[in-house]
């Protein structure tokens, strides 16, 4: 029985203390994943040439376009790639290697124009979801805390079924409302968690500290996994030989529809035409298969290759036929990025991510609570506590300034992505010494929040006027994914307007300020 207390007093002993020290991370590596759960609808809203209305059909105009603008750009005909419209981008990009790529409204066959256009808000929030803005360790630490919060499920459930003991009259205090929502939401969102923790520990850690196995692999000849892996997870369709033989091949939407008729299920989401109007010419469409979007994901494309000029097949890859190793991949990448996964399950995860969030905030009130009785470490508590506050409420402030900023500078503007970046660096940083300046923490809050909402009304009110696309007008004009990101951003503003107004009445905040006073009368 003693064994039993000592084994649970130093497990939660362990939970507490990797908790703390990752919580931070994870905290925003999960606020901006959340983010990037929308990243396919926030790089069409922050990309004025993908204003356009996406269209399925777009293979019969583009039959009257292609060869044009393979004459007239110069496109090397040995391979050329066409990247059909899709809910992530909808506009048809038509490209060679080592040339730019020209990209049409398919609608209209418009060449549109994308000159200093930049992803800023989806390039930089993925960035510092797995650490990418840390350079050379900042991966690492991504992964180290994916690690981590895989002790914390496992050793959270364990606590869960050895702490079965209740006290028959225990009074409520904050500590157990903090403990029971922390357990249950860890328990409802364990196998979320899971999987987001697995793969975001082999993507962060593993993969970015494999060359011990990649020297072992190759004889101490090559330090780096990819191209090992490469030829066989990117397998890629060998050139034709030169012909000089003219024949021109037939229009592509024929093509595309032979294709749907003989691989019945299949999504195409690259199509590469080799030797383009020559006599030995083909077509290989690749993509993913509606009824599997889990194994045949970014690295596991089934294809089918037909002669460009007869229309007949050539070769055809199955699911079965693919190798293990790529089926594996695909079901990793599928988990963590849902990259063929339009809106609805995106949403699942979206509030999934956010109870998640949630989840954290409680393990480290908990930790709050318990400490706040050890008169001795006030000041210690305080400033952890105040910097709590500017890392999980500073960050909220600082992601809509980026947000903001993005349409407020013009894209022609020099340095830009370092100019932004660099402002959500200072506002941040802000948060943090005004988080130690203010005594009230409800004065801490209501600011953060009054600066969030006023950047991301501004935000999307900028984006209507210069695109001259209101959400009311992408609303009329179906141009849904506009729609949607400028709901989903006014939608948080107004929960933020709503904690701004009642965070003096919610019982915890009431708390806090009482409280607040035993940090600075010590």
């Amino acid at each position: 029985m003693k064994t039993e207390k000592l084994n649970l007093k130093y497990l939660l002993r362990a939970h507490t203390v990797i908790g703390l020290v990752c919580v931070f991370l994870f905290y925003i590596s999960s606020y901006f994943g959340a983010f990037t759960l929308f990243l396919p609808y926030i790089q069409i809203w922050e990309t004025p040439s993908k204003h356009i209305k996406h269209t399925v059909n777009y293979e019969f105009n583009i039959d009257k376009k292609l060869e044009k603008i393979i004459n007239e750009y110069k496109f090397n005909t040995k391979n050329i790639e066409i990247t059909p419209p899709n809910f992530k981008d909808p506009r048809i990009q038509i490209s060679s290697k080592n040339q730019n790529s020209v990209f049409l409204n398919p609608n209209t066959n418009e060449i549109l124009d994308t000159k200093n256009e930049q992803k800023t808000v989806s390039t930089f929030f993925n960035m510092i979801h797995f650490g990418g803005n840390i350079p050379i360790v900042g991966r690492v630490m991504m992964g180290i805390a994916s690690i981590c919060i895989l002790f914390l499920i496992i050793s959270g459930i364990m606590i869960f079924f050895l702490n079965k003991k209740k006290k028959a009259n225990e009074r409520k205090s904050f500590k157990r409302t903090w403990y029971k929502w922390h357990k249950y939401l860890g328990l409802f969102l364990a196998t979320f968690i899971f999987i987001f923790a697995i793969t975001g520990a082999f993507l962060g850690f593993m993969l970015t500290n494999s060359a011990p196995f990649a020297l072992t692999a190759s004889n101490f000849e090559k330090s780096s996994l990819r191209p090992l892996v490469s030829p066989i997870i990117f397998q890629q369709k060998e050139l034709l030989k030169e012909d000089t033989n003219i024949s021109k091949m037939q229009d592509l939407s024929f093509l595309i529809l032979k294709a749907k008729e003989n691989y019945k299920n299949l999504h195409i989401d690259k199509i590469n035409i080799y030797n383009f109007n020559k006599s030995n010419s083909q077509i290989h469409f690749r993509g993913h298969l509606t009824n599997n979007k889990a194994l045949t994901g970014p690295f596991n494309k089934v294809f089918i290759t037909l002669n460009s000029n007869t229309a007949e097949v050539i070769e055809k890859k199955q699911l079965e036929q693919t190798h293990i190793i790529n089926k594996v991949m695909s079901a990793f990448y599928f988990l963590h990025f849902l990259p063929d996964e339009t809106i609805l399950l995106r949403t699942i995860f979206f509030i999934l991510s956010i109870f998640m969030i949630i989840c954290l905030v409680f393990g480290y009130l908990i930790w709050a609570e318990k400490k706040l009785k050890h008169q001795n470490d006030l000041g210690y508590f305080n400033f952890l506590n105040r910097f709590c506050i500017a890392i999980m409420i500073g960050v909220i402030p600082a992601s809509c300034f980026v947000i903001f900023l993005h349409w407020l500078l013009p894209f022609e503007t020099y340095d830009r992505e370092i100019w932004i970046q660099g402002c959500f660096y200072t506002l941040w940083a802000f948060t943090l010494f005004y988080s130690m300046y203010e005594n009230s923490i409800t004065k801490i809050f209501k600011l953060f929040f009054l600066i969030s909402i006023i950047l991301i009304v501004c935000a999307v009110l900028l984006h209507g006027l210069k695109t001259e696309l209101y959400f009311w007008i992408s609303f009329q004009k179906e141009l849904y994914a506009l729609f949607l990101v400028d709901i989903i951003f006014l939608f948080f503003a107004l929960i933020l307007l709503f904690l701004y107004f009642y965070i003096e009445k919610l019982e915890v905040f009431k708390r806090l300020h009482n409280e607040e006073f035993l940090y600075y009368e010590k």
